[in-house]
């Protein structure tokens, strides 16, 4: 089976984004692979061990709850869902490598060109480092 890929997070953008490929692999016979990539914590772990292992339970329980929550809101399609961690747009584009990830989707804010190069955009990175065919919903 082939999987699309998608990005989410809380956005709304995000979840145009999944409600979109989930119409596009309905009608395809594909499945949606919904990821959600954290951001490593920097805090020391020597230190804080303690904090730090509680912090990513916590966030863990929260992300896998995030995203059942999404995956009972697509319908016509197959859904599997990811949690991974790293920086963001070089992660979601190893993640299109695994499998048979037919293409990758985000979705876009909608930023001028000028809050991208301030803020970063994730959607612009993941067009830029994915190898996969990447589309951006708006």
């Amino acid at each position: 089976m082939r999987w699309i890929l998608v990005g989410v997070d809380e956005s709304e953008p995000a979840a145009q984004a999944a409600r979109f490929a989930a119409g596009l692999a309905a009608g395809a016979g594909a499945g949606v692979r919904l990821a959600y990539v954290s951001v490593p914590n920097l805090l020391p772990e020597r230190p804080y061990a303690k904090l730090v292992k509680e912090m990513a339970e916590q966030e863990a329980r929260s992300v896998q709850g995030f995203l059942a929550k999404v995956a009972a809101g697509l319908q016509g399609c197959p859904v599997q869902t990811r949690h991974a961690s790293g920086p963001p747009a070089e992660t979601f584009a190893d993640l299109a490598e695994e499998g048979d990830v037919w293409f990758a989707a985000v979705g876009s804010r909608g930023r001028n060109a000028v809050s991208r190069v301030l803020l970063g955009s994730f959607a612009d990175r993941v067009v830029h480092v994915c190898r996969k065919p990447v589309l951006v919903v708006r």
